[in-house]
């Protein structure tokens, strides 16, 4: 695995992974993603859905709680076009903007704390350099947080 620089400024060792799911719900190859410089995991509150019907007791509103919607989630890398990490990211996003899209899983583990969701690659974006650095920004739709870790420890 190539050692990049920007992968000492990240604190407390945290790490992003990503996994492309396999038919039958597995992840056969995890690919750690390089040139985070601030880990932010995806933020996913459940709604508490408002509803009415005529049965409600005293006709009032009732609430459902725990309703997920999908999460938009972004975060942004250093950018290195051929770094084996980016090119799977641009691959995926690739299969989006086709009007498909390849359901992965991502690791978060920050500051010890390890969790998984279920998404997919929304868009792989370059930006313009800041500084000396180029920039890219990852979006992602996140689905669901598994509650299994199926990631080995040292993959």
């Amino acid at each position: 695995m190539t050692e990049l620089a920007s992968q000492a400024e990240v604190a407390w060792d945290d790490e992003l992974w990503i996994g492309p799911l396999a038919p039958d719900g597995t992840v056969e190859e995890w690919t750690q993603i390089f040139g985070i410089e601030e880990l932010n995991a995806p933020e996913r509150t459940p709604d508490d859905v408002d509803v009415t019907h005529m049965q409600s007791p005293g006709r009032s509103r009732e609430t459902i709680p725990g309703l997920m919607s999908a999460a938009d989630w972004s975060q942004d890398l250093q950018y290195w076009p051929t770094h084996a990490s980016q090119v799977l990211l641009d691959t995926l996003a690739g299969l989006t903007e086709t009007g498909q899209h390849e359901d992965v899983l991502i690791e978060f583990n920050v500051g010890g704390i390890r969790r998984t969701y279920r998404g997919y690659v929304n868009a792989f974006t370059p930006q313009g350099s800041v500084g000396e650095k180029r920039m890219v920004t990852l979006a992602m739709k996140i689905f669901e947080r598994r509650t299994a870790n199926p990631r080995p420890e040292n993959p």
